[in-house]
């Protein structure tokens, strides 16, 4: 069961230009149209912040249509050049992160083996390390972040 739209009142409308106007005496207001179609904008969006429907939603065809446009987009299996054509990217492994994480992995099975550390598992090569201490469960990411940027004078 779906709820009913509820749409913007004139008082409701009203109230909003007042409260506009008194929050910014200074601004010369030449057309009120423009005032009342911020309002009516400033409804729908609260509208949909709280979840309400509004007459702006899909339908769920259209929901389902949209969600089948969707597909497959943005994997890089699935680039495109400038000319339409398809293109394989291919990424290059990152060898310095690689030799990080088998580093911090080697140095987490010392302390397992003096037993302060239960297991240690490479989540992900280039990124993660997942160990057990104490009974709980830990992931170390490694972040390798971008050169700053030069300033130009």
């Amino acid at each position: 069961m779906s709820k009913a739209i509820q749409y913007p009142t004139q008082e409701w409308i009203d109230k909003w230009i007042d409260k506009y106007l008194d929050d910014h005496p200074d601004e010369k207001i030449d057309n009120f149209d423009e005032l009342k179609e911020i309002a009516e904008c400033d409804w729908w969006d609260n509208e949909t912040d709280h979840g309400r429907p509004t007459p702006f939603d899909l339908t769920p065809e259209q929901k389902k249509a949209q969600k089948e446009a969707m597909k497959g987009m943005a994997k890089a299996e699935n680039a495109v050049n400038a000319y339409g054509k398809a293109v394989k990217r291919e990424r290059k492994p990152n060898e310095r992160k690689r030799w990080v994480i088998e580093r911090v992995k080697v140095l987490l099975e010392g302390f397992a083996l003096n037993r302060e550390i239960e297991s240690v598992s490479v989540a992900n090569v280039e990124r993660a390390i997942d160990f057990w201490a104490d009974g709980k469960h830990y992931t170390l990411t490694l972040t390798e972040h971008r050169a700053p940027k030069e300033k130009k004078s």
